[in-house]
C-alpha cells in the first residue's frame, strides 16, 4: 500500500504502524462504505480505537488518510 504525505502525518499522530492500517484494511471485521467523493472507507478498531481509512477509488493502492476516533490518541 502506498500513503499520501497526510496519511503518514496522520500515521504519526495516531501512533499507528503501516501494518496496522493493512491487517485493518484487508480483515473481514471491518465495515466498508464510500464517502461522498466515492473514495472507499473501512472503518474497524485498532487497540480500542475506532480508526477510518480512506481509500482513493481511482487507486486503490493508496490510502489518502486516516481518521481517529475524536480526541483521543491510541
Amino acid at each position: 500500500m502506498r500513503y499520501t504525505r497526510h496519511a503518514l502525518g496522520r500515521l504519526r499522530f495516531l501512533r499507528l504502524s503501516r501494518s496496522d492500517v493493512a491487517s485493518l484494511v484487508w480483515s473481514d471485521s471491518g465495515w466498508i462504505s464510500r464517502d461522498q467523493r466515492g473514495n472507499i472507507e473501512v472503518t474497524d478498531t485498532i487497540r480500542g480505537y475506532r480508526v477510518t481509512v480512506v481509500i482513493a477509488a481511482d487507486d486503490p493502492g493508496l490510502v489518502v488518510t486516516i481518521i481517529g476516533e475524536r480526541g483521543s490518541r491510541p
